[in-house]
């Protein structure tokens, strides 16, 4: 029962750190998807077709039709 309770106890410990790990991977995300978006609305501005900023940016041109139509 004590080497089950020690066990136990180092992953429990491990907790913490992956929850932190996960919390930070998903702030990485979306701060990038931000810029992406950023970098979208700018060449949308330019004039630049949805075609042409999907690729440059990787959003799908659904994704930059919406931004357009909401006026983003």
């Amino acid at each position: 029962m004590g080497k089950m309770s020690i066990e136990i106890r180092e992953e429990v410990l491990k907790w913490p750190n992956s929850f932190y790990d996960r919390g930070k991977k998903e702030g990485i995300e979306q701060g990038e998807r931000k810029a992406k978006e950023q970098f979208a609305r700018k060449l949308l501005q330019k004039g630049m077709s949805h075609a042409e900023i999907s690729e440059l940016t990787g959003l799908s041109e659904v994704a930059i039709k919406s931004m357009t139509i909401a006026g983003e």
